[in-house]
């Protein structure tokens, strides 16, 4: 480089130019990479702010937003116990309502004034996880600069920058969770103790000096490994689980301290920087402890004994090194001897407390059990799932993976081959071994995995630096800076070519259909049902929303409290958007409750599943399901297939309830239903709304052919998977002769009939239609034109739909059904979320023609969404002709009972009377009888204890003389399956 070197003698104001930029240009370029990773996170803001009111991403970030107000409304104080959530037993929010809720209700504190509003915490929760990730350069930055020079740290934050993985995801604006924190904060842990081990390995404390009080040479040692101690405990204090990384010390601590024996060399110096740490993290932990059980989920003893623990093990760990010194003994007994003592401990408490060894052992192949199967259960919650495709960290971090793997792999051999490596860089090989393990056991770690991927890639560029020393620049050949510049674009550049891009991730951001759809429902549920407390009485809410209750195990609600059914994934939407008291949460709490009454037989199951936890003044009151709770689709945003892993009053799995067959036209899966589909409370509500169904004269057949080595079901060869009969009798005697098809089992179609319920009626929704679910409309048109249904865009030129169309927006496309095939899809208008109530039901009592099925039916009509139905039910006389039925819906008084007297405002209202429809026999031919009554509301919610009554009358009179057949009925016998009505 010679040439240039004489060049730039000849220009000075160059080389002062070229001097500044090796001066200052990590300094740059961490501002660059911090205004980069925070604009790519927020970008979106405005996304989350919908008709002027804040929604968030994902189920969690609502119970943080409630947390955040509760110290908002009670600052400093958290949350001790919830009774607003998992009805009728409330609960401790345990890592919810922790550090992390107190910094950002803070923060909305100094924003609003000291009094913010709803809006303005809102808005601090929507930018709150970006400026976190954001922040999160900085100490990357640091620990990169530490193993790999200033290169080495701004190549660990490009990493971090570009990385499209878990930490971006869960860092973007509207993301208000824990996890983000996690990340943040675990690395600045690690940072912390990388300086606290490097500070004693450089003043190389021992233990006389503690003896004789030197406390300068002990100062910084001291004040290193408190200050780490310190920023472990935030991490705990931020979640409790965090014990993971106490898991990550121990270890690391257990084999650097071994190592440096087998080297020849003191392990106190390291071992008093743990002690120190930890003992104050015990200390710390001691103050926020809420429970004396051990558990991770919350402030219990496991944190400050874990810590404790490994303290302890630290101070053993340098006497026994020093014993064995002392007493002549080979180094190699050192290993043996802590390991014995390990494997002896373990034995004692498989004896004396084998529940606890258990615990242990199931929370570490939990978290980092690599191929531990997890349960069904497990399966069930997307972010503790496995990461099943390890291609997948390829996509979010590129070459740098690898380039990660040279790294820990440099470390390791320089740890056998130089006397004097950094605990610091073996920490690094510790720390992102737990950390992969982690991830592909429950992909919620990858939130960390970046991290350990950044420090090492920083790692080797820095040895790639040293080796060509750009320190001295007159010696430096070109080839030599090449080679490190070809480095380093080699780690980046794959971060921007290959799929998804950071900056495609960024642009995602959305609070998402979802939170939409519910918001939308909640919305309803909130103006249109009674404050709780005031159920069935009126007067006031009685509950305070963000007041303080003493933890308990079974919290005793009060008359007129009540609980909201649903699947675990809403509940904390439930509690913040309707302000109401979910049964199940997203803490998996209530889960198999909510799963034995959704996926209840019949109508008598569901009360019971209610009825073993309902209180005597406090009962569960509403229902609401959404087109996902029904929709079996998983890979399309159903969420059917997960009840069956709670449910526990029978053996069920999903296969119980559909199976798969391939579309050989068009290479679609689509499921078909069996009847104990169709018999489920949840399809009975969402489908139904409660009313009886038939089932239609149609057949789903398929054949069965190989495919892959394996038999599996497929469509005729002919593309009819679906047949259509003149009777139910013919359909049935088709099935009948050919086992491999079914009558109905598709869409809306059940192969049975399937009864009517009593006591749930539909009274709201949301406006929102499940159409506007790109998600919905995918699994619409698998099936749909699998089925050979008639899914097309619009004829001809038009843009739109034409009359008696149902339009279906997909794949950027508008797609049109016809009405009369859309039905077999779905019965009723799929509003994204529809609100039920759980009623006593009117007693209507009545007389007709005996021994015969009276069918009674009403039209009813949601004002929400406009959209019309027929309830209908079925009753038999009895040789006296009289009759008995329960129905759930009224015709009239709606405006006497509304939230002021303590009931719903029903947007769900009849359009008449009941209509009672019955075949007699007079004079041996069939007589159609007909008649009709109104059912109050006040005899549907009980408050009027008298039965509706209706006497039928017959159409027409049949004579008895010759010329009978001139007044007789020409009303043909209706088949199995039909409904009779009158002409």
């Amino acid at each position: 480089m010679s040439q240039s070197r004489g060049y730039l003698d000849e220009h000075p104001e160059l080389e002062s130019a070229l001097d500044w930029v090796r001066e200052w240009y990590h300094v740059l370029a961490v501002l660059l990479v911090f205004g980069f990773t925070l604009w790519n996170r927020v970008r979106n803001y405005d996304e989350f702010i919908v008709d002027g009111e804040v929604l968030l991403s994902g189920q969690d970030p609502w119970y943080h937003y409630r947390s955040t107000m509760f110290v908002v409304e009670n600052w400093p104080s958290t949350m001790p116990f919830d009774p607003w959530t998992y009805f009728p037993y409330g609960t401790a929010s345990g890592q919810f309502g922790t550090l992390f809720d107190q910094v950002f209700a803070t923060v909305a504190l100094i924003v609003g004034l000291g009094s913010p509003s709803e809006q303005t915490v809102g808005m601090v929760a929507i930018v709150a996880p970006a400026v976190l990730g954001a922040l999160a350069v900085l100490p990357t930055y640091v620990v990169g600069r530490r193993l790999g020079g200033r290169l080495g740290g701004v190549t660990g934050i490009v990493v971090l920058g570009l990385s499209a993985g878990t930490f971006l995801q869960r860092s973007l604006a509207g993301t208000y969770d824990h996890q983000v924190a996690e990340g943040l904060l675990q690395v600045t842990a690690v940072l912390a103790v990388m300086v606290a081990v490097s500070v004693a390995e450089r003043d190389k404390p021992v233990y006389e000096q503690f003896r004789e009080r030197a406390v300068d040479p002990l100062r910084e040692t001291i004040a290193y490994s408190a200050l780490a101690g310190f920023a472990i405990a935030l991490y705990l204090w931020t979640w409790p689980p965090a014990v993971l990384l106490l898991g990550i010390l121990g270890t690391f601590f257990l084999l650097w301290l071994t190592v440096e024996v087998l080297r020849g060399k003191s392990p106190e110096h390291v071992a008093i920087a743990g002690t120190v740490m930890m003992g104050t993290v015990t200390v710390l932990e001691l103050a926020v402890i809420n429970t004396l059980s051990i558990t991770a989920t919350d402030h219990s003893l496991l944190q400050p004994l874990l810590a404790l623990a490994i303290g302890f093990g630290c101070v053993f760990m340098a006497w026994l090194a020093r014993y064995l010194e002392q007493e002549g003994y080979d180094a190699t007994l050192y290993p043996v001897t802590v390991g014995g003592i390990l494997v002896t401990g373990a034995v004692l408490m498989a004896i004396l407390t084998p529940d606890l060894l258990s615990y242990f052992v199931d929370q570490v192949l939990r978290v980092v059990g690599f191929t531990a199967s997890p349960s069904a259960t497990q399966t069930s919650v997307g972010e503790a799932t496995p990461l099943r495709n390890a291609g997948r960290l390829y996509q979010y971090y590129g070459l740098s993976l690898f380039v990660a793997g040279l790294g820990a792999l440099l470390v390791v051999v320089e740890q056998f081959l130089d006397r004097e490596a950094s605990a610091q860089e073996f920490l690094m090989v510790v720390w992102g071994a737990f950390i992969l393990a982690a991830n592909f056991t429950q992909i919620r770690f990858g939130v960390y995995t970046v991290f350990p991927v950044a420090a090492l890639t920083a790692y080797v560029v820095g040895r790639a630096t040293d080796w060509v020393d750009l320190s001295a620049s007159d010696d430096v050949e070109t080839w030599e800076v090449l080679t490190v510049v070809a480095l380093v674009f080699v780690i980046v550049g794959p971060m921007v070519l290959v799929q998804p891009l950071a900056t495609d991730v960024g642009a995602t951001a959305g609070p998402g259909q979802e939170a939409k759809g519910w918001n939308d429902g909640l919305d309803w549920m909130e103006s249109h049902t009674p404050a709780e407390g005031t159920y069935g009485t009126g007067g006031e809410q009685t509950l305070e929303y963000y007041g303080t209750y003493q933890a308990r195990d079974d919290y005793d609600y009060q008359a007129g409290e009540y609980g909201v059914m649903s699947w675990w994934d809403y509940g904390h939407l439930i509690t913040v958007e309707g302000e109401r008291i979910p049964n199940a949460n997203p803490f998996q709490q209530g889960a198999t409750m909510a799963a034995n009454f959704l996926l209840a037989p019949n109508e008598s199951q569901a009360n019971d599943v209610l009825q073993q936890v309902d209180e005597d003044d406090a009962q569960t009151r509403y229902v609401a399901v959404d087109w996902k709770m029904v929709n079996t689709y998983g890979q399309y945003g159903g969420k059917f297939f997960a009840p069956p892993r709670f449910y526990n009053a029978s053996e069920v799995s999903a296969n119980d309830y559909y199976r798969t067959i391939v579309s050989r036209q068009r290479g679609y899966q689509f499921n078909y239903r069996t009847q104990a589909y169709y018999n489920t409370t949840v399809v009975r509500l969402y489908d139904y709304h409660g009313s009886a169904v038939e089932p239609r004269p149609v057949v789903l057949d398929w054949e069965i052919a190989t495919q892959n080595g394996r038999q599996v079901r497929v469509t005729p060869e002919d593309g009819r998977a679906v047949k259509a009969f003149n009777s139910m009798a013919a359909a049935r005697e088709y099935a009948a002769n050919d086992s491999t098809s079914q009558v109905g089992g598709f869409g809306s179609v059940p192969s049975e009939r399937v009864p009517a319920m009593e006591h749930y009626r539909y009274v709201g929704s949301s406006e929102r239609n499940a159409y506007v679910s790109e998600a919905h409309n995918i699994a619409t048109f698998v099936e749909g034109a699998s089925l050979g249904l008639n899914i097309r865009p619009p004829a001809g030129n038009a843009t739109t739909c034409g009359a008696n169309q149902t339009a279906m927006p997909f794949n950027g496309q508008q797609f049109c059904i016809p009405d009369s095939q859309e039905a077999f899809l779905n019965q009723n208008n799929p509003a994204w979320t529809k609100i039920f109530e759980r009623v006593p039901g009117g007693t209507i009592e009545g007389t007709g023609p005996e021994n015969t099925t009276v069918t009674a039916s009403v039209q009813m009509r949601n004002h929400q969404t406009n959209e019309t139905f027929v309830y209908t039910q079925q009753a038999r006389t009895g040789p006296d002709g009289e009759f008995t039925m329960t129905v759930p819906y009224s015709t009239t008084g709606y405006d006497e009972w509304g939230t002021q007297e303590g009931y719903t405002n029903v947007s769900v209202r009849a359009e008449g009377q009941y209509q009672f429809r019955a075949i007699g026999v007079d004079n041996g031919s069939r007589v159609p009888y007909a008649g009709t009554t109104h059912v109050t509301e006040g005899q549907v919610i009980g408050e009027n204890g008298t039965a509706a009554t209706v006497e039928l009358e017959p159409l027409f009179q049949v004579s008895s003389g010759d010329d009978s057949s001139s007044n007789s009925s020409s009303i043909a016998a209706p088949t199995d399956g039909e409904r009779a009505t009158a002409p």
